[in-house]
C-alpha cells in the first residue's frame, strides 16, 4: 500500500492518515480487549494507551521516512508477536490462535471467490476432513501428530480438487448448491454407526494437546507474566497455549505471503481474467477448466492446513464442529466483509469474526447469548458493506487512505451542510428508537435496527423526519425555506 498522494507535506506527514487512525483506533479496542476491557479499566486503558502510543510513533516514522504504507503490516507483525504478553490470560491466546486458523481458511476462500468468481459452500467439510483424519491417525493408530498433518492436508488437497469438478459444469448459485452438498453431508456421516470406532460418533475424538519442546517451554515459563500467571501450573498453561498461537501464527504468515504472491503471478492474473471474462479468457489462450479446478485444489491446501491448525489448538474434533454456518457461511461472508480478492481483507475478517462480537460484549456488557450478538453482528456488517464499502473493510481503509484530513473534513462538512434538516431530525429519532430497542426488547434487535439506520437512504430520513414536523407545524415553514435554499 504505497503512499502515492503529494498532500503529506511539513507537519502532516507526521500526523496519523486517516487509515492510519483507522488502524490505531482498531488497535485500541484489541488491546483494551487483550487486557480485560473494562474489569480493570484504568490498567487496560493505560496499557493500551502505551501501545498504540509506540504505534504511532514508529508505524508514523517509518513511513514518513519511507513513504510506504507497507510498513504498518510490519508493525502489525511485531505487535502479534508479543500477543501471549498483552493477554490478560490464556483465553485471550487461544482466541488469537482461532483467528489465525480462521484467517487460514479465508485466504484458501479468497483464492477460490475473491480471484476466481466462484462460490463455494463446502469448505467447512474440507476443513473437518483435515481435522478428522489427523485426529483418528494420532488418537486411533499413534501416528505422529506432524506425519498425520501430512496425510490429512495432502488427502484434503486431493478431495479439493475433486470438488473443482463440478464447477466445470456449474457456475453462480448451482455451484454454490453443488458445494453446499459436501458441507451438508459431512457432519451426519461422522454420526453413522459404521464410522463410530473410527469417529467418536457424536463424541468425538480428543486427543492431548501438544506440548511446547523442553527449551522452549522453560523459556516461556521463565518470562511469563508474573501478575497474571502466579503458579506453575499457569505459567505451564501459559506456555503450552503461546507455543500453539506461535505455530498458528507462523502458518498464517505464511498463508498471507503466499496469497500475496500468488494474486501478483501469472496464476493468479489468471485467476482474475476467468473471474471477469470466461469468454475473454479463453480467446487469450488460458485453460479455463484448469484454472478452475486448481483454485479449487489451492484453496483446499489452505483448508487443510487450517483443519491441521484447528486440531492442534483445540485437540478435539466433533460433528458439531464443521456445521455449515460457523465454517462454511461465516468465512464466504467475513470474506466479503474484509473485502474480496485482497491480501488484507482476509486478515480483516479474520478478526472481525472472531474479536468483534466480543469486543462489543465486553464495552457495552450485554447480557444473553454470545452466538446470537455474533449472528446479529454479521448480519450488521454484511448489510453495511455491502451497500456503502463495496470493496470490503480492507478497501475503505486504502480509498481512505488516498485522503488528506483537510480534503476529508472538507467533503464530511460538504456532505453534511448539503442534507436538510428533516433529514437530521429523521436521524435523531431513528437513533432514540435503536436506543429504545436495545432497552427494552434485546440487543440484537437492536443491532438489526442500527444496520437499517446506516444503509437507509436519504429519503428515508427525510419520511422520518415529516412525523416531527406532523407534531410540530411550526418546522413546515423552515422546510419550505431550507428547500428554496438548495
Amino acid at each position: 500500500m504505497h503512499q502515492t498522494a503529494h498532500y503529506r507535506d511539513g507537519v502532516e506527514r507526521f500526523v496519523p492518515s486517516p487509515s492510519e487512525a483507522v488502524l490505531l483506533a482498531a488497535l485500541v479496542l484489541f488491546c483494551w480487549k487483550l487486557y480485560g476491557g473494562t474489569e480493570n479499566d484504568a490498567v487496560a486503558g493505560l496499557s493500551s494507551v502505551v501501545v498504540v502510543v509506540v504505534a504511532w510513533v514508529v508505524g508514523v516514522s517509518l513511513r514518513a521516512a519511507l513513504n510506504d504504507m507497507r510498513w504498518w503490516l510490519l508493525l502489525g507483525f511485531l505487535v502479534a508477536l508479543i500477543v501471549p504478553w498483552l493477554g490478560a490470560n490464556t483465553f485471550q491466546v487461544g482466541v488469537m490462535s482461532q483467528v489465525c486458523v480462521f484467517a487460514l481458511l479465508i485466504f484458501g476462500l479468497n483464492v477460490v471467490t475473491g480471484y476466481t468468481g466462484q462460490i463455494s459452500l463446502g469448505h467447512g467439510a474440507l476443513v473437518g476432513i483435515s481435522a478428522y483424519i489427523i485426529a483418528i491417525l494420532s488418537s486411533n493408530y499413534g501416528w505422529n501428530v506432524f506425519a498425520a498433518m501430512t496425510v490429512g492436508i495432502s488427502v484434503t488437497t486431493a478431495f479439493g480438487f475433486v470438488l473443482g469438478i463440478p464447477a466445470l459444469r456449474l457456475a453462480g448459485p448451482y455451484l454454490a448448491i453443488a458445494t453446499l452438498a459436501a458441507a451438508l453431508i459431512f457432519p451426519p456421516l461422522l454420526k453413522l454407526d459404521t464410522f463410530e470406532d473410527y469417529t467418536g460418533g457424536i463424541q468425538g475424538l480428543h486427543e492431548t494437546r501438544l506440548s511446547p519442546p523442553g527449551p522452549i517451554e522453560s523459556f516461556l515459563k521463565e518470562h511469563a507474566p508474573s501478575d497474571a500467571y502466579q503458579n506453575d501450573f499457569q505459567r505451564r498453561k501459559f506456555a503450552e497455549e503461546s507455543y500453539l498461537y506461535y505455530i498458528s501464527l507462523a502458518a498464517g504468515v505464511v498463508g498471507l505471503v503466499t496469497l500475496w504472491n500468488l494474486g501478483r503471478s501469472r496464476f493468479g492474473r489468471a485467476f482474475v481474467a476467468v473471474r471477469d471474462s470466461e469468454v475473454a479468457a479463453t480467446s487469450m489462450g488460458i485453460n479455463v477448466p484448469l484454472y478452475k479446478v486448481t483454485a479449487f485444489g489451492i484453496s483446499a491446501l489452505y483448508a487443510g492446513f487450517a483443519g491441521a491448525a484447528f486440531f492442534l489448538v483445540i485437540a478435539f474434533v466433533a460433528p458439531e464442529s464443521f456445521d455449515l454456518v460457523n465454517l462454511s457461511i461465516n468465512p464466504l461472508a467475513y470474506l466479503v466483509i474484509g473485502g474480496l480478492a485482497t491480501t488484507g481483507g482476509p486478515v480483516v475478517g479474520a478478526f472481525g469474526y472472531m474479536w468483534v462480537p466480543r469486543v462489543i460484549n465486553k464495552i457495552a456488557t450485554v447480557s444473553g447469548d454470545f452466538d446470537k450478538l455474533q449472528g446479529a453482528m454479521t448480519g450488521l456488517l454484511l448489510i453495511v458493506v455491502m451497500t456503502r464499502l463495496p470493496q470490503g473493510v480492507w478497501g475503505g481503509v486504502r480509498r481512505v487512505n488516498a485522503l488528506s484530513w483537510q480534503r476529508l473534513a472538507g467533503d464530511s462538512w460538504a456532505w453534511a451542510f448539503q442534507r436538510s434538516p428533516l433529514f437530521w431530525a429523521g436521524l435523531a429519532l431513528a437513533a432514540v428508537v435503536v436506543v429504545l430497542i436495545a432497552q427494552f426488547i434485546g440487543t440484537v434487535w437492536a443491532v438489526f435496527a442500527l444496520a437499517l439506520l446506516i444503509v437507509a437512504p436519504h429519503d428515508v430520513w427525510s419520511g422520518a423526519g415529516d412525523v416531527l414536523r406532523r407534531l410540530n407545524p411550526g418546522w413546515k415553514r423552515n422546510a419550505s425555506i431550507q428547500a428554496d435554499v438548495t
